[in-house]
C-alpha cells in the first residue's frame, strides 16, 4: 500500500516549466506535456483547444490555443466574445463577454487539408471579494509547479500583504520534484536564494529593490524535505497592509542541471478574482524567465506559510482532492463538519465550491447544529452552476445568524435525486508543519451515500475517514 506521501509525490505530478502545464492533484494520470507558446497559460476544457475551463465576466487578454504543428495556417473566430489582436497563430487572446458562452472555433489547414476544433468555455459572474470569512476559503482543482532556473532561468516570486507590523522571521514552502516524471527537477535540486523585496506600487506591483532580507536553501533534493520552513538570519519589520515578494532565484553554478521546483494550488478558472477570500495584488504568484518580464501566473496561489514574531498567515492548503469527487444527489450528500473555536461569528451567506453534473433542481445549503436542529437553510437555483465546471456560487439567508463559540454545526450540501452535483475537498498541511492560521483548523469535510446514518470523511488511496480536508467554502457576514 501507498502511504500518503509517496503517493502524492510519485503519481500526481507533471512538470510545467514554462508550458504552463497544470499537474493534477490526488490519484490521476498526468496530463501529456502541451508545447510552450507565447505565455504559459492554463489547461482546462475537452477537445484541442486548450483554454480555461471557465471565466469571469468581462475580463479580459484570456489565451487559448491549439498545439503548433509544422506548416500550418491557423485561422480562430469567436462567438460571444472578441479577438482584439492577431487571429492566424496558434495561440490567440480573447475577451470574454458580460455573460453567457464563450464559443472558441479554430481551423487548422495542413497541406490543404482543414480541421476546425471547438470549445466553449461559460462565463460566470465576478466574484465579490470577502477578506472576512470563516471557512477553508481558498479554491483549487490540482496542483501545480513552477521551475526555479532550469532551461528558461526562471526566477518566481511570491507576492503577499504583511497581516503584522513586525519583523518576518521565516517561511514555509512547497518544493516538489520527481523520480518518475522529468522536467520538475535536476541534479541534486540546486541552491534557491530567497530575498524578500518590497513592492514598486505600480499598477503591476512588481519586486523592487534592494533586498530586505535574504537566506538560501541548498543541496534541496538530498534534504528530503518537500515542506522545509526557512529563517531569515536577520529579520526585518514588515508594515502591516504593505505588500511584498519572496523572490526565488537558483544560484546554482550550474543552474539548468541543479534546478527543482515550487509547488503551489491551481485553478482550472480564469476568475476574476482567482480567489475569492483574497485579491490578486496581495496574493500570487509571478515569475519570470532569463531575459524576459514579471508576468503573473494566472490561475496559481501560493502554498506558503509567513512566520512573524507576533503570528502567521497565508495558505497552507497543500493537495487537492478533485480525482476522488462525491456525488450530491438525493441520499448521497457532503458536508463541513466543525466546532467553532476562538470569536463567535456572524454570517447572512455561505459560499461554496462545486460543480453540477446533471439535472436542474436546486442545491439546497443548510446550517444546522451538531445534532441535526436547523440554523437555517436556502436553496440555490441549479442554473447558477456552470454544467461540469467548478464555480463558486452564494446562498444568501434572509436573516443573519451566529455560529457560536464552542458549538459543533454542520454545513450539508443536498439536491433531489433527479439531479446531481460534485464537490472535492482541499488537503491541509497541519501534519507538513503548516499553522492552524493558514488553513480551516475547526472541521473537515464528511459525505454519505446512504442519507443520515452514513456520514463519514474523505477516503483517500485506500484509506478510509480521513479527518484533515475541507470542502471549499466560506460563511460571510
Amino acid at each position: 500500500m501507498k502511504t500518503l506521501d509517496s503517493f502524492l509525490f510519485t503519481t500526481s505530478l507533471v512538470a510545467l516549466g514554462c508550458s504552463g502545464q497544470a499537474a493534477q492533484g490526488g490519484s490521476s494520470t498526468p496530463k501529456a506535456p502541451v508545447p510552450a507558446l507565447t505565455a504559459p497559460a492554463p489547461v482546462g476544457g475537452t477537445g484541442v483547444i486548450r483554454t480555461p475551463a471557465l471565466v469571469s465576466a468581462g475580463m479580459t487578454r484570456i489565451q487559448a490555443f491549439v498545439p503548433a504543428q509544422a506548416g500550418a495556417t491557423y485561422q480562430w473566430s469567436v462567438t460571444n466574445g472578441s479577438i482584439p489582436g492577431v487571429t492566424a497563430n496558434a495561440a490567440v487572446y480573447y475577451d470574454a463577454p458580460a455573460s453567457g458562452v464563450v464559443s472558441l472555433a479554430c481551423t487548422v489547414t495542413v497541406a490543404g487539408l482543414a480541421t476546425t476544433y471547438t470549445q466553449d468555455v461559460p462565463v460566470v459572474p465576478v466574484m465579490p471579494l470577502t477578506p472576512f470569512y470563516y471557512g477553508s476559503g481558498f479554491s483549487a482543482d490540482s496542483l501545480a509547479n513552477t521551475v526555479v532556473g532550469g532551461p528558461s532561468g526562471n526566477v518566481v516570486s511570491y507576492r503577499f500583504q504583511a497581516r503584522y507590523t513586525t519583523p518576518l522571521e521565516g517561511f514555509r514552502i512547497f518544493f516538489i520534484w520527481s523520480t518518475t516524471k522529468p522536467g520538475y527537477n535536476a541534479g541534486l535540486g540546486g541552491t534557491v536564494r530567497v530575498d524578500l523585496f518590497a513592492d514598486d506600487g505600480t499598477g503591476a506591483h512588481l519586486p523592487t529593490g534592494p533586498a530586505l532580507a535574504t537566506t538560501s536553501y541548498g543541496n534541496i533534493i538530498p534534504q528530503n524535505n518537500f515542506y522545509p520552513k526557512l529563517t531569515f538570519p536577520n529579520p526585518v519589520n514588515l508594515t502591516g497592509g504593505g505588500l511584498y515578494h519572496l523572490v526565488f532565484t537558483n544560484i546554482d553554478v550550474d543552474p539548468v542541471a541543479n534546478y527543482v521546483s515550487l509547488d503551489t494550488l491551481y485553478t482550472d478558472a480564469q476568475t476574476a478574482p482567482m480567489q475569492p477570500v483574497i485579491s490578486d495584488a496581495t496574493f500570487a504568484v509571478l515569475f519570470k524567465p532569463a531575459g524576459g518580464a514579471w508576468r503573473l501566473r494566472q490561475g496559481y496561489t501560493p502554498t506558503l506559510e509567513l512566520d512573524y514574531s507576533t503570528g502567521s498567515q497565508g495558505n497552507g492548503y497543500m493537495e487537492v482532492w478533485s480525482t476522488n469527487p462525491k456525488a450530491v444527489s438525493g441520499a448521497a450528500s457532503v458536508r463541513e463538519a466543525f466546532k467553532v473555536s476562538g470569536p463567535s461569528r456572524n454570517f447572512s451567506k455561505v459560499n461554496v465550491r462545486l460543480s453540477r453534473t446533471a439535472g436542474s433542481s436546486p442545491l439546497t445549503v443548510r446550517v444546522e447544529e451538531a445534532d441535526g436542529t436547523l440554523v437555517d437553510e436556502a436553496d440555490i437555483p441549479a442554473d447558477r452552476f456552470p454544467l461540469g465546471v467548478p464555480a463558486w456560487v452564494t446562498a444568501a439567508f434572509p436573516l443573519s445568524h451566529v455560529l457560536n463559540t464552542g458549538v459543533a454545526y454542520n454545513l450539508v450540501l443536498s439536491c433531489p435525486g433527479d439531479t446531481s452535483f460534485s464537490a472535492f475537498p482541499m488537503r491541509k498541511g497541519r501534519d507538513k508543519g503548516f499553522s492552524n492560521s493558514t488553513f480551516f483548523p475547526d472541521g473537515y469535510a464528511q459525505f454519505t451515500t446512504t442519507g443520515a446514518a452514513g456520514w463519514k470523511g474523505w477516503d483517500m488511496w485506500g484509506t478510509q475517514n480521513l479527518t484533515f480536508s475541507d470542502l471549499q467554502f466560506a460563511f460571510v457576514p
